[in-house]
C-alpha cells in the first residue's frame, strides 16, 4: 500500500502541455509551484548524502557521484523522460575538432521540441576555480531557457564546512560599501536575486571575465534571474552534507550581449 501512494504522489500527467502533480489525497498542485518538486528532489538528495555518511563512504564522494542518486529521484519524477549527458544543442556546434563536446548533466525530454528541464550539478570541492565554475554552470543553463528547455536548476552540493567557505568567497559575498549589493547568488533571507553581468559590476569584473571566456561570440544574458531552495536538511552539522537547488526564471527573452564587446579583455589579441 505504502509503495503504491508513494507512486501514486509522484506520478507525472500531461494535461494541455503543462504537467500535474497528483500528491496524497489527489490534489493537484498547480505548475505554477515548480519549486515543490524541485524541493522534493533536493531533499531526496541530501537524505542520500546523509546514508552514504552513515556508510562510511564519504571518501567516495564527487561530482560523478551525484548522478546516480540524482537521475533516480529525476526519473521517480518524470518517468521514461529523462536522459543524462546530452549534448549542449547551443555549445556543441561551436566545439570543433578533439575533445567531447559540452553537455547536461540531465534532461527530461517534453513536447514541441522543447525540454520540461535541464539540470546541471556541482559537487563543492577544493577547487580553486569552483565559483567560476558555478556561474558558468547557472550560464550553461540560461543559454538553454525559453528556447530549448522550459524549466532549468542547478543544484549545489557538498560539506556544510566547504560550502560555507564557497559562499565566504569576497566575490560570492555582496559588495561591503553598496546596501543594495547581494550574494551572487541569493542566500538566507533573500530566496531571489539576479546575476548581473551587463551593466558590469566592477568588484565582480575579474570573476565575470574567466566566467564567461567559454562564451565568446555567444549572446547571453544582461542578467540572469534565479530562485533558491536550501539548505537540505536544515540544520545540518559542519561535517554533514547539505544540498542547495536554484532555479532560473525567465518570463520573457530579455537583453542579451556578447561576452567580448562587454569585456575588452575578453577579445582575440
Amino acid at each position: 500500500m505504502r509503495e503504491w501512494l508513494a507512486t501514486l504522489c509522484c506520478r507525472i500527467f500531461h494535461k494541455s502541455q503543462t504537467y500535474w502533480v497528483i500528491e496524497f489525497g489527489g490534489v493537484l498542485v498547480s505548475p505554477s509551484c515548480p519549486m515543490n518538486t524541485y524541493s522534493k528532489i533536493a531533499d531526496g538528495l541530501s537524505a542520500w548524502l546523509t546514508f552514504e555518511q552513515r556508510c562510511g563512504r564519504v571518501n567516495l564522494f564527487s561530482e560523478s557521484s551525484l548522478a546516480h542518486p540524482l537521475g533516480q529521484l529525476l526519473q521517480y519524477r518524470y518517468e521514461g523522460r529523462v536522459r543524462a549527458e546530452v549534448e549542449h544543442p547551443v555549445l556543441a556546434p561551436f566545439k570543433t575538432g578533439a575533445g567531447q563536446k559540452p553537455r547536461i548533466d540531465f534532461v527530461v525530454d517534453g513536447v514541441g521540441g522543447m525540454y520540461d528541464l535541464v539540470v546541471e550539478t556541482k559537487w563543492v570541492s577544493e577547487s580553486p576555480t569552483l565559483l567560476r565554475d558555478v556561474i558558468r554552470d547557472i550560464v550553461r543553463l540560461d543559454l538553454l531557457l525559453g528556447v530549448h528547455a522550459r524549466e532549468a536548476l542547478f543544484v549545489l552540493a557538498g560539506e556544510k564546512r566547504t560550502i560555507a567557505r564557497l559562499f565566504s568567497h569576497r566575490q560570492f559575498q555582496p559588495h561591503p560599501q553598496h546596501l543594495s549589493s547581494k550574494h551572487i547568488l541569493p542566500l538566507g533571507n533573500h530566496t531571489k536575486a539576479s546575476v548581473r553581468f551587463v551593466p558590469i559590476p566592477q568588484f565582480r569584473r575579474s570573476l565575470y571575465v574567466r566566467v564567461l571566456k567559454p562564451y565568446c561570440g555567444i549572446p547571453v544574458s544582461n542578467s540572469i534571474r534565479v530562485e533558491r531552495s536550501g539548505p537540505f536538511p536544515r540544520n545540518a552539522s559542519s561535517k554533514s552534507h547539505e544540498v542547495y537547488l536554484w532555479r532560473l526564471i525567465k518570463h520573457i527573452q530579455g537583453p542579451t550581449f556578447i561576452p567580448e564587446a562587454e569585456y575588452p579583455e575578453l577579445a582575440p589579441k
